[in-house]
């Protein structure tokens, strides 16, 4: 009786020792059905592609080619690039819906010089663009209640319709600042516009985490493996201060693009996604999409450290696709919405459906997803 009395003892310890992993970490399961909350929206705006970052006590976000209605409500040319706006939190967990804020049909993240910046939507003489399409909205480096700062890292792509003209373009760098209580939306600075040259592994395009002072970022180049950098919280745009993973260990030496010594396996299903950090299980999660799907189904992989080893990716929800010919993409999860210890994620992406002559009509659901414990 007191060995089994002891076994449960210590089991019972096991359970409530703080810091103690949370079932979610290796075994994600959702509690019960997920909640469509409603579509995020600014009613001026066709918005495609949105992400959210907290900048200030409110949700940013962040989406790609933006443009306006007509008056029958059909999304009319021009278009710009990139446009943000502001929801409000809701105290517990949750944003408003309804998003605001003027970006004056100026693109906010600037167009790169020289990259047929004479109009707002990157489109050349020829037909062909630099769309300047993020994959993940500002990375948050630092908050000290009055101001906040971040960063995002996006390819200079050079399309020709759908197809990319430059196999791994460069990548720029812009810093993104917001002074509480200031009107109008954060300002945009590029710090460099060949911060990764082309070729080179695109080190945060795909994602990135700050924890404990350091700046966790995902690259993926059309190779589709999956690699690791990180630096120190404040030398972000000092590359002789990043390291990478290779072969299992930090290195100050930079790996080529298809070093397969450089892969992280299973960090994400393969498509576009979002990285993020989860108090209640103790790990690293990525949530988004598989390769080359044009679905809302949800996949999802964790790890207890960056490098992995990440758990072998999984669909855990599917939304409602639009009936556009891509009807669903830009899978994310948006943790700033929730409460650090919150074992819950908020979860958008872009649904698309044909009106008026086969022109995209884009919204932005908004599900709440709580996991098991």
């Amino acid at each position: 009786m007191l060995v089994v009395s002891l076994i449960t003892l210590l089991a019972h310890m096991a359970i409530a020792a703080p810091g103690a992993k949370k079932r979610g970490a290796s075994n994600p399961a959702v509690k019960g059905t997920p909640q469509v909350i409603g579509l995020l929206a600014d009613p001026t705006l066709n918005r495609d592609s949105c992400g959210s970052s907290l900048f200030g006590g409110r949700a940013l976000w962040v989406c790609r080619d933006s443009q306006h209605y007509n008056s029958s409500g059909i999304p009319n040319l021009p278009l710009f690039t990139s446009s943000a706006s502001w929801t409000d939190l809701i105290p517990g967990g949750g944003s408003q819906l309804t998003m605001y804020g003027d970006n004056h049909d100026d693109s906010f993240y600037p167009l790169v010089p020289g990259n047929c910046d004479d109009n707002q939507a990157g489109t050349c003489s020829d037909g062909t663009r630099y769309p300047l399409w993020a994959n993940a909205p500002p990375l948050v480096t630092s908050s000290d209640g009055t101001r906040t700062t971040g960063y995002t890292w996006i390819s200079n792509s050079h399309i020709s319709g759908l197809t990319n003209l430059i196999e791994n373009p460069s990548v720029t760098l812009y810093k993104v600042t917001y002074t509480s209580g200031a009107d109008g939306l954060p300002t945009v600075e590029i710090i460099n516009s060949a911060f990764w040259a082309e070729g080179d592994i695109p080190y945060g395009t795909y994602g990135g985490v700050v924890r404990d002072g350091t700046v966790y970022l995902w690259g993926q180049g059309t190779n589709r493996d999956v690699n690791l950098a990180r630096v120190p919280v404040d030398s972000v745009e000092d590359t002789s201060q990043y390291e990478y993973y290779v072969s299992g260990a930090w290195s100050s030496s930079q790996p080529v693009l298809g070093d397969t010594a450089a892969t992280i396996d299973n960090a994400s299903a393969g498509g576009q996604g979002t990285y993020y950090y989860s108090n209640p299980w103790h790990s690293y999660v990525w949530i988004g999409q598989a390769t080359d799907s044009v679905s809302a189904d949800f996949y999802i992989t964790t790890a207890s450290a960056p490098e992995g080893p990440w758990i072998e990716p999984f669909k855990f929800y599917s939304g409602v696709n639009g009936n556009y010919s891509l009807g669903a993409y830009t899978l994310q999860a948006n943790p700033d919405l929730s409460p650090a210890d919150s074992n819950e994620i908020y979860l958008t992406y872009t649904k698309t459906d044909a009106v008026g002559d086969n022109v995209a009509l884009y919204t932005t659901p908004l599900i709440l997803v709580e996991w098991d414990d």
